[in-house]
């Protein structure tokens, strides 16, 4: 199953806080970005304030999960890893799942899979072991220490969105307008809900399953969010998102939920705040393309691709929003405590600050940054997969 890929990988580099490296690729990106967003944002700062802080984030290491081509036109690589004590796990497009040694970025253990991944690996602290959806539909589940294969189920659609995990089962959402559940333990098949897409175009990606007591939310391409039963996957309630437009209403968005709240959004339609009994629509704010929303203290935020970062209330009020200049698909903004850390897909990681929205940093090592950020476990350390198939430490502080 697992093949130990530690003698054949490159070695690692490792950098000092204050290596040349460092400097010039957190320094140089961030005075070239800064002058487009900064005006962006709506809170205006004060003069002859410092807009380029230094020392968010340092760099630690580096290591190549996959070797593109030096002529490869617009590589991609969309995978966010999970953190078990010092073990990294993440896939990447080289259809493979590796295991990386945080304390020096040295691969331990690498094994192959079906399809290449774009999703983010998750693990699940009863059983174990770390799932990891592939883009041909199958879902991995393997040990973390070792790589081992426990067991695979392969469904319909890709998978980009990590399972929800209960004390019943897992819960994979696919882009082919699929969720099903699955036994943790054994990857055996509980039962499966779909729905018809809709003809024409829609948006590449699809929403995650959210788990809300004896049910479970998620969004289909259709316009519609459903939550059903937990136990046997039958609808609970439905409602559209597609009132608003009849073009793009793809509910692409994982549910978050918060005090009976489920905050989701269709592309079209924008973001929505609904009463989680039974998806009344409790306040709308039309922003195209807004993701998966992060809630942290009283604030709410998100972010879309033409619009930028956006900090709310709880009750739909625009806090501040921070333009973003070509950064491309954004990522679900990650809260680190004052901070906001988040990816664009053109442009790189971003570090926000959460009071004002203020651009504080950029990490761009060259070809922009499709997938999300992990934070250790202890709040010290974010890891990240480049688009050029290069997994970064940095070291907050």
């Amino acid at each position: 199953m697992a093949r130990n890929a530690s003698g054949g990988a490159r070695r690692p580099e490792r950098f000092s806080r204050r290596s040349p490296m460092d400097a010039i690729v957190l320094g140089s990106v961030a005075i070239a970005l800064l002058a487009g967003c900064a005006a962006a944002t709506v809170r205006s700062q004060p003069a002859g304030e410092d807009q380029r802080p230094v020392g968010v984030v340092h760099l630690v290491w580096r290591t190549t999960v996959h070797q593109h081509g030096l002529f490869e036109p617009r590589p991609e690589e969309c995978a966010t890893g999970a953190v078990v004590g010092t073990r990294l796990v993440i896939g990447s497009r080289a259809a493979s799942i590796v295991g990386v040694d945080t304390d020096n970025g040295k691969i331990a253990w690498a094994t192959p899979t079906s399809g290449g991944i774009d999703s983010e690996a998750r693990l699940d602290p009863v059983q174990g072991h770390v799932y990891v959806g592939a883009d041909d539909g199958t879902i991995y589940a393997v040990d973390p220490a070792s790589g081992a294969l426990r067991w695979n189920y392969k469904s319909r659609g890709a998978i980009e969105r990590p399972p929800e995990i209960g004390t019943d089962g897992i819960y994979v959402s696919t882009a082919a307008d699929r969720i099903f559940s699955l036994d943790g333990k054994t990857g055996r098949w509980r039962w499966q809900y779909e729905r018809e897409g809709r003809e024409g175009f829609s948006i590449h990606g699809h929403a995650g399953p959210r788990l809300h007591g004896d049910e479970v939310l998620t969004g289909f391409s259709d316009g519609f969010v459903v939550s059903l039963s937990r136990g046997t996957g039958e609808v609970v309630w439905a409602r559209s998102m597609a009132a608003v437009s009849d073009q793009f209403v793809d509910v692409d968005s994982t549910p978050t939920l918060d005090a009976g709240i489920a905050y989701v959004s269709s592309y079209s339609g924008g973001l929505y705040a609904l009463d989680a009994r039974d998806g009344t629509v409790r306040w709308r704010v039309g922003i195209e393309g807004a993701g998966t929303l992060r809630v942290a203290g009283t604030e709410l935020y998100f972010a879309a691709p033409r619009e930028g970062l956006h900090a709310m209330d709880r009750e739909g009020h625009v806090l501040w929003r921070q333009g973003l200049t070509d950064a491309g698909d954004l990522t679900t903004p990650l809260v680190v405590g004052q901070y906001l850390v988040f990816s664009g897909s053109r442009a790189g990681l971003f570090v926000i600050d959460r009071g004002t929205g203020r651009l504080l940093q950029t990490f761009n090592p060259g070809r922009g940054i499709c997938g999300g950020a992990v934070m250790d476990p202890n709040g010290t350390r974010l890891y990240v997969l480049s688009n050029g198939g290069s997994l970064y430490a940095l070291e907050l502080g």
